[in-house]
């Protein structure tokens, strides 16, 4: 862990073949999805159970084939239950252009938080409506690697992820955050990072000593080994004022120049303030630029926590342009809406009114998310990049539209609704196809904070070219399903 990466080049179609050899005597579907990928045209290889897919059930197979249309660095996952957060993922590097030159490309690091105990025997204690909660996590992990125990301590087990410089030389790190709550600030000892793209959008180049990295996305640095020889710590520091760690300040890797005595570093950290921050929007300046045109269609969401509900659960709830009342997103393995659009052309009423229906292409649509809660949330889009025009803290006030920023706004994938604030996005409807919108912290997805956009719906059937993978992947998961008597046990993504 991670998984072994998906390396290809811009342009190649991609096959990934997705074998479940998981025990049958549990819970144990599957999926893949591959973060970012916009999969154009091929919603149908986008991984979301009870979207997308009904999941792969013990025994079976899927095979999953896209193109690369973009490029830079990504992960792929499990969406199904908390599967992610267990192992099933993995880094995804697809080779294109640069908008800075380097020598040596370094590969991922994959930043992620870790416990002691899983995620599935913590989810129902975070859900339950009395004692639940926020959970602290032990430690966290870079590239799978960490230690647990003070450096020296007898006691202490596990190691550091190491890798090498080459004095004189700039080497590329592509940074990925795969947790599932925690907000990093990663950063070299003694160095500086040069970010030349965020998620899958090259971006003109900047520089900054501590790169604020949420859940879900990615940036590509250029570290110029610069230093004297020596041996420096790469750290991955937890924001607890974001979720807590215990060992928030000992996520940590080392990197040796080529020379050095390749022993503990003793190199001294930046000092900052924990926060709960994305990178400055200003700083984010894609290098392919596109204007954003006026809104064709709007929704406004204001997103809240309860657990005053017959099950006396925590969940999120929506409400607002899709509905009046307050409503948590719900889906079902067994019966996806890609599937009943293929067989029925409707969509299934699970989600209520957190199924969005934007009919026509070539229309912009704003999508503005505000939350009273003192908690950031990374919003994940499937289907697209978004463009973001504009986000803060308190309510987000129409009447000051004017202030969003339409010009070559920042474009990517993954954005933080900030502390007790508002985000404003935007996309333009290009990709037919049914696509979740969704807060990547892994135990607020599964408490319904999601919704999904039906796209250009008329669209759909024609778009599945593959009708029998979808058909037999849900032909055998019912089977499996019913057999051992399974219902869907959170929000179903």
């Amino acid at each position: 862990m991670p998984g072994p990466a998906i390396e290809a080049n811009w342009g190649d179609t991609v096959v990934v073949r997705l074998t479940n050899n998981l025990p049958a005597d549990g819970n144990n579907g599957t999926t893949f999805h591959f973060h970012g990928l916009r999969q154009n045209y091929t919603n149908e290889m986008d991984g979301v159970p009870s979207i997308t897919q009904c999941p792969v059930a013990p025994g079976e197979s899927m095979t999953y084939t896209w193109v690369a249309t973009q490029y830079g660095t990504s992960w792929y996952h499990s969406h199904f239950q908390l599967q992610a957060w267990e192992g099933v993922m993995g880094p995804i590097v697809i080779h294109g252009p640069s908008s800075a030159d380097y020598d040596v490309d370094m590969g991922p690091i994959v930043l992620q938080d870790w416990s002691h105990q899983t995620v599935d025997q913590m989810y129902d204690a975070a859900q339950d409506g009395t004692t639940g909660g926020p959970r602290v996590l032990d430690t966290g992990l870079i590239n799978g690697m960490n230690v647990f125990g003070a450096d020296g301590a007898s006691n202490q087990t596990g190691k550091r992820y190491q890798l090498e410089f080459i004095p004189g030389k700039k080497h590329l790190l592509r940074v990925v955050n795969t947790a599932i709550q925690s907000t990093f600030k990663f950063y070299i000892d003694g160095h500086k990072l040069q970010v030349i793209s965020t998620d899958f959008v090259p971006i003109k180049p900047y520089t900054t000593s501590i790169l604020n990295i949420n859940i879900g996305q990615r940036y590509d640095v250029i570290v110029e080994a610069n230093q004297p020889v020596g041996d420096y710590w790469m750290r991955s520091d937890n924001q607890d004022a974001c979720a807590v760690i215990t060992n928030a300040k000992n996520i940590k890797g080392i990197v040796h120049y080529a020379g050095s005595s390749g022993s503990t570093p003793t190199s001294v950290g930046f000092n900052y303030t924990s926060e709960c921050v994305d990178e400055p929007s200003s700083s984010l300046i894609p290098v392919v630029p596109y204007t954003v045109g006026s809104s064709n269609t709007e929704y406004d969401e204001t997103v809240v926590v309860s657990a005053n509900n017959s099950l006396n659960l925590y969940r999120w709830y929506l409400y607002g342009t899709t509905s009046a009342t307050p409503e948590t997103f719900q889906s079902e393995w067994s019966d996806p809406t890609l599937y009943e659009i293929w067989k029925n052309d409707t969509v299934p009423p699970y989600s209520g009114g957190l199924a969005i229906s934007v009919p026509k292409l070539k229309e912009w649509v704003y999508v503005v998310i505000e939350s009273p809660i003192p908690l950031p949330h990374p919003i994940h889009l499937h289907g697209h990049d978004f463009y973001i025009l504009g986000s803060g803290s308190g309510t987000y006030d129409s009447s000051s539209s004017a202030s969003l920023n339409l010009n070559n706004p920042p474009r990517r994938d993954v954005a933080l609704l900030p502390t007790a604030g508002y985000l404003v996005l935007a996309f333009q409807t290009d990709n037919p196809g049914v696509w979740l919108m969704h807060c990547h912290i892994g135990w607020h997805t599964s408490m319904g904070f999601a919704m999904q956009i039906v796209e250009a719906q008329d669209l759909i059937k024609p778009s599945i070219d593959d009708t029998c993978l979808l058909d037999d992947t849900c032909k055998s998961w019912r089977k499996y399903a019913n057999s051992a008597s399974l219902t869907t046990t959170d929000s179903g993504v």
